[in-house]
C-alpha cells in the first residue's frame, strides 16, 4: 500500500504516501475555505526542491485523487505550503493568523459564554433549540479551529505524530469533531 489517510476532522486529515520507498506525511487542512497540503516530514520542510518532488507526485497519485474527490475536495482547488512552481514564483498559501487573533477568539467564546450564564431566560425567550445547538457547533468549531492552528504551528517546529503532545491536541481536534457531529444529530 502505498497511501494511507486517516480523516481527523472534517477540516483536517492525515496523508501518507510513499515516495522513493520512504513513507511521508502530509497534512490536509482547512483554512478560511481554502483546503491546503501541508508536509509534515521535516526532511520536505527543510528540502524545498525534495517537497515539490513528493507533492507532484502525491498530487498524480490516482488514490489520493479518490480521497479528495469523496472528501469533497476539489484537486484544482487545493493549495500547497510549499509552492511548487519556481522559486521565484511567489507562495500561493497565505501565513497563518498570529497567536494574538486566537486569543482574541477565545476572550470573544468566554464573554459570549459569561453572557448567555447571565441572561438565561433571554436566552431561552429568544431561541429556539436549533438556534442553541447551531451557537453551540459555531463555538466547538471555533475550539477546534484554534486546535488546528496549534498543531500546523507544532509541525512547522519539526513536531509530528510521534509527538506525545502533538498526539494529545489531536485527540482534542478528534474530541470536538465527534462532539460536534453529536451536537447536530441532535
Amino acid at each position: 500500500m502505498e497511501f494511507t489517510y486517516e480523516i481527523i476532522s472534517e477540516s483536517n486529515i492525515n496523508v501518507r504516501f510513499i515516495y522513493g520507498g520512504e513513507w511521508f506525511t502530509f497534512n490536509l487542512f482547512n483554512q478560511d475555505e481554502q483546503w491546503i497540503l501541508h508536509p509534515f516530514d521535516s526532511s520536505l520542510i527543510r528540502n524545498k526542491d525534495m517537497s515539490r518532488l513528493v507533492i507532484a507526485d502525491l498530487l498524480q497519485h490516482k488514490p489520493f485523487q479518490v480521497m479528495l474527490a469523496k472528501e469533497g475536495i476539489i484537486l484544482s482547488e487545493l493549495n500547497t505550503s510549499v509552492p511548487l512552481g519556481r522559486e521565484d514564483e511567489p507562495a500561493s498559501y497565505e501565513e497563518l493568523p498570529r497567536f494574538d487573533r486566537q486569543s482574541d477568539i477565545i476572550s470573544d467564546l468566554r464573554s459570549d459564554s459569561s453572557q448567555a450564564s447571565l441572561d438565561i431566560d433571554g436566552l431561552i425567550e429568544e431561541n429556539e433549540l436549533v438556534d442553541l445547538i447551531r451557537m453551540e457547533v459555531e463555538l466547538i468549531e471555533a475550539r477546534q479551529h484554534i486546535y488546528n492552528q496549534i498543531l500546523h504551528r507544532m509541525f512547522m517546529a519539526d513536531l509530528g505524530p510521534t509527538d506525545p503532545e502533538f498526539q494529545r491536541i489531536q485527540q482534542i481536534v478528534k474530541a470536538y469533531g465527534e462532539a460536534k457531529s453529536r451536537l447536530q444529530a441532535i
